[in-house]
């Protein structure tokens, strides 16, 4: 009997400390219980908040359940209390386990009502409140006649663009500026492990009434880079900045930024930052300020900044869609529906025009409309482009080699203002000023059509553009395996083709206003609300969590005119934002049409509602519609419907954009990560093929950072929708001149490291200073996913597409049998002369049997070849290596370090090999000059290719790769080279340390006295 009076006494003191530590934890506030959900709004998240017991377990299933109206009256402040007045809080209401649905309204206390029906013997509901930027909180209610009040706290992405934009407010006065222009690395950037989309959306909330959502402009930049923020307030003619570097609200600069500047202002400016972004903020507050369009800046963020090889691609593509106009939408064979392109274009890698021709025909290097190889050896030029109209009936082509005239252009610029561009940056600064002028007004002078040819044969189309597999032609005929060639001019002038017919006739150009282009983004979205009430009973409000608008608004062209300003018409109706991944701007080629898809998640279930228009040009919508529903499910359910589809296609989505839309709608509905959202937008669709390329970034981030003078440079050898991942988070592209592809047929690609793996291609990691790179052959296996279950391609393609969005996100996916693996092998280290025989072919040998030949060696000694070498290069060359240190010392004195960091970029990496070396038997020898400023063309050696094949594969229902692509050699540009990571990256490492330590011994004591008190 003692024993029980012990254990009783003790149970009952051990339950009265449980209530006292629980009562930490409760809230006063009509008691209900609190819950802080740590992480930004994510349907995965919120729905592991605390579970309301089951109020009817006591009632028989065929019992019938008596329900009534509830109404419960919900408040939510904001860490930033501004907020209350531009932001619209979402909610989940959960009761059982089970999601209630709702209708909300604005009561009188600035709140929300929140109205359903549900049984009267549930009293129990878990309620959660969450907007963008913010830390979603649940509350557990006993009672629906009491209000509830919500306290959201910002993350700390949000927190960051805010202060910014606060500090940079009351510096700048946005308020007494014509306009105002944000430029940041903010996105895909990572603060705290966790990328940082939301500063943009806090700048975005606090300058909505001075900032336009148009005018941020997000810089394509990786994981790993610094976050910066640069605001410019316009004036007049004024350009006044600040900048704000490495996630710091400490000004690293003041003051002007106008190209009017003078030098000693200029070296002020550049000599204030720290990071690789200066010329970035000048170019693009420059051409902004002088009126350039908006697609040419939307592309110049995407490619860094604005230089004449933006300014040059974009002119030609003008050119040639005036006079060569878009046919027919082709593939290069395998992949997914979506890889297909009008153009396939052939470069010379590392002039920028190569980023502005892929970007603005959506032919990019994992769709397979890429090639770019260094060529100059035939006869080619940096500045050349090549594209190819294919016709695949008739298995012929036109081939249209155009180009713009640097020396001829810069010559006619120094002859107008008596200003040598070469100069400096400053110098070059007004030269693009000035050139973006000539766009506007004369674009005609601009460029050259070299040659136009037709009646390309298919053997001639693969010999340039390559192919991975054999082409079959007929029962007796094929075309052998065969890796890109591109832009080989000696080959194409020796076919002797005819010359093409141009197109004579002239489009109508449209005279919308921007307040009439942004009105239509404003009906557009007007109606996507009225079709969803009227056929769903739903009413949108502004900043709905599962409620997104899909669009081609800003990249396609509406009767010549350019639709960016569509956006801002979007943002302003619902609230929508790239940066809260509920306005997915998709990236399409300029003559596609104008289209918006309206599409709504359920949290926990597997339905995706659409909605499609098109605007038209006479101002009219075309409205989707599926006998008699203008709002359709397009989930999984529907994907396995083969018969549905097609009806989808026919008279819903008939534009050619329903893989797209369906594609990213159903990976939308899963929460992916922001960068992976932009590699699928960039890449236009989501298929298996192009996720590979997160699991290889990331790999490499980790496993191969980067130190101070060190850059990434990447040949391809298996090339396909990966390879667009791998541009978008890598920070590499053709036109930086760091993504080299040698395709190769698919037998030279299979991995001897991995059983099952393909050998992808060979990451060099350069240091720019010890002249010494590291290179690996980088393996991919596939993962393998179970989808036995779906019986089409598309529903087995979304299988596959969820389970790798469930690996990136580490969350628990049953259907994964078989994890996919990554692995580096046979590193070497390698010199100057060996990295440039890499980029430009590998000389007689591939890129894989190149690097497992070289030699073994330490870095100390390749570093003491590279010293013999240059002692004999020092003792051949003394008097012109004397010429050359006058030059470099020259620049630094006109223009400041940004000249020489670039300068020396630009020489290491160009340098050509001899002629014995080169795939091609030109004896000629090409070097880069030592001086050039930023954006100075020089002799090319850039070369880079890239396609891209995925297919499926009926046996194993995986969605894998089926092509190669080939390299060559690299960039011709300065700071065409991929970004330095600054010495001061990681400064605020030790803070983080600090306060995790801080962290963790607080919770260790925390814990110690809740120890204490049981």
């Amino acid at each position: 009997m003692r024993k029980q009076v012990y254990l009783i006494t003790f149970l009952a003191l051990f339950l009265v400390m449980l209530g006292t530590v629980a009562a930490a934890d409760v809230t006063n506030d009509n008691t209900t219980m609190t819950t802080s959900n740590a992480n930004t709004v994510d349907n995965s998240n919120v729905m592991v908040t605390s579970e309301t017991p089951n109020a009817d377990d006591s009632i028989s299933d065929s019992q019938e359940i008596e329900t009534s109206e509830k109404n419960i009256d919900v408040k939510v402040d904001y860490q930033y209390s501004d907020d209350v007045k531009t932001v619209t809080p979402d909610f989940y209401i959960f009761s059982n386990g089970s999601e209630i649905k709702f209708n909300r309204s604005i009561n009188s206390n600035n709140g929300f009502t929140l109205k359903f029906n549900d049984s009267i013997l549930n009293t129990e509901y878990n309620i959660t409140a969450m907007t963008s930027g913010y830390n979603s909180e649940s509350k557990i209610i006993t009672s629906t006649d009491k209000p509830v009040t919500f306290k959201l706290t910002a993350t700390e992405a949000y927190k960051l663009g805010r202060d910014a934009t606060i500090a940079a407010d009351k510096v700048l006065n946005f308020n007494g500026a014509d306009d105002v222009l944000v430029v940041t690395s903010a996105g895909v950037a990572r603060l705290n492990n966790k990328t940082t989309e939301e500063a943009i959306e806090g700048i975005l909330n606090y300058g909505s009434s001075k900032i336009s959502y148009t005018d941020i402009l997000m810089l394509r930049d990786s994981a790993v880079d610094p976050i910066d923020f640069a605001f410019i307030t316009k004036k007049g003619k004024d350009l006044q900045v600040v900048v704000y570097e490495n996630a710091s609200l400490k000004p690293s600069y003041l003051g002007t930024i106008s190209k009017d500047m003078t030098k000693q202002e200029w070296n002020a400016y550049f000599n204030a930052l720290s990071g690789e972004n200066a010329w970035s903020f000048a170019s693009l507050a420059n051409g902004w300020a002088a009126g350039v369009s908006r697609e040419v800046l939307q592309e110049a963020a995407f490619h860094g900044h604005i230089c004449e090889g933006t300014l040059g691609g974009y002119s030609i593509v003008k050119a040639l869609l005036q006079y060569y106009p878009p046919v027919q939408e082709t593939s290069m064979g395998g992949g997914s529906p979506g890889d297909i392109t009008s153009y396939k274009i052939l470069g010379v890698p590392g002039g920028s025009d190569d980023d502005a021709a892929m970007f603005f025909l959506d032919a990019t290097v994992g769709k397979i409309g890429y090639v770019g190889i260094d060529t100059t050896a035939t006869g080619a030029t940096e500045n050349m482009i090549g594209f190819i109209r294919w016709f695949a009936n008739d298995k012929t082509g036109d081939l249209i080699i155009m180009t713009f005239d640097s020396n001829k252009t810069k010559a006619d610029f120094t002859k107008e203002t008596g200003i040598n561009p070469d100069a400096g940056s400053l110098e070059e600064l007004q030269y693009d000023t000035w050139w973006i002028n000539k766009i506007n007004n004369r674009p005609e002078e601009l460029v050259t059509f070299l040659y136009e040819f037709t009646n390309l044969t298919e053997e001639q189309y693969y010999y340039l553009m390559g192919t991975a597999s054999d082409v079959v032609q007929d029962e007796d005929h094929s075309i052998q395996a065969i890796d890109s060639h591109g832009l080989d001019m000696e080959y194409i002038l020796s076919l002797n083709l005819p010359k093409a017919k141009r197109t004579t006739t002239t489009a109508n150009v449209g005279s919308l206003s921007d307040s009439q282009m942004k009105n239509i983004g404003i009906k557009a979205a007007t109606k996507g609300k009225e079709i969803f009430e009227k056929e769903l009973g739903i009413d949108i409000f502004k900043d709905d969590i599962d409620f997104a608008v899909f669009t081609s608004a800003g990249y396609v062209y509406l009767e010549g005119q350019e639709t960016v300003l569509v956006r801002d018409g979007l943002y302003e109706t619902l609230g929508t934002s790239l940066y809260s991944k509920d306005m997915l701007q998709y990236h399409q080629a300029l003559w596609k049409p104008l289209w918006f898809a309206f599409i709504m998640r359920n949290p926990n279930s597997d339905d995706v509602y659409a909605a499609y228009l098109r605007y038209n040009p006479d101002g009219t919508f075309f409205v989707g519609d599926l006998n008699g529903s203008k709002v359709v499910n397009i989930g999984i359910d529907t994907l396995n419907n083969s018969e549905k589809l097609a009806e989808i296609q026919k008279t819903f989505m008939p534009d050619g954009n329903w893989f797209s839309i369906q594609t990213i709608a159903n990976a939308w509905k899963a929460n992916p990560n922001f960068d992976q959202i932009m590699s699928f937008l960039y890449h236009n669709h989501v298929c298996p093929g192009v996720q590979p390329g997160f699991f290889i970034t990331d790999y490499i981030q980790k496993n191969y950072p980067l130190h101070e003078n060190e850059s990434y440079t990447y040949i391809a050898s298996s090339t396909y929708c990966k390879d667009d991942s791998l541009t978008y988070i890598l920070g590499i592209s053709p036109g930086m001149g760091t993504f080299i592809v040698q395709k190769l047929p698919n037998s030279e690609t299979e991995s001897s490291y991995v059983e099952g793996g393909t050998d992808e291609g060979v990451l060099v990691v350069w240091d720019d200073a010890k002249k010494v790179g590291k290179a690996s052959i980088i393996t991919f296996k596939w993962p393998v996913v179970d989808t036995s279950m779906y019986s089409t391609s598309e529903a087995k393609r979304a299988t596959q597409i969820q389970a790798f969005i469930d690996l990136n996100k580490g969350n628990p996916n049953d259907k994964i049998l078989e994890e996919p693996v990554v692995k580096a092998s046979e590193e070497r280290f390698i010199n100057e002369e060996q990295f440039n025989l890499l980029k430009s072919g590998s000389g007689d040998l591939n890129t894989m049997t190149f690097i497992k030949n070289l030699p073994v060696l330490t870095e100390e000694e390749v570093m003491a070849q590279n010293s013999a070498n240059q002692n004999a290069t020092d003792d051949n060359n003394e008097n012109t290596q004397n010429n050359n240190t006058n030059n470099n010392q020259n620049t630094n004195q006109n223009t400041n370090q940004n000249n020489n960091q670039n300068t020396n970029q630009n020489n290491n990496n160009n340098h050509r090999s001899s002629s014995n070396t080169n795939r091609y038997t030109s004896s000629s020898i090409s070097a880069s000059p030592n001086t050039v400023s930023v954006g100075t063309t020089v002799a090319a050696t850039a070369a880079l290719a890239e396609n891209t094949e995925t297919s499926d594969n009926p046996a194993d229902t995986q969605e894998s790769p089926e092509s190669s692509e080939s390299p060559e050699p690299n960039s011709g540009k300065a700071y065409e080279v991929s970004q330095n990571t600054p010495t001061n990256n990681n400064s605020m490492n030790i803070l983080y340390f600090a306060g995790s330590l801080i962290l963790v011994g607080g919770l260790a004591g925390y814990g110690f006295i809740r120890y204490r008190k049981n």
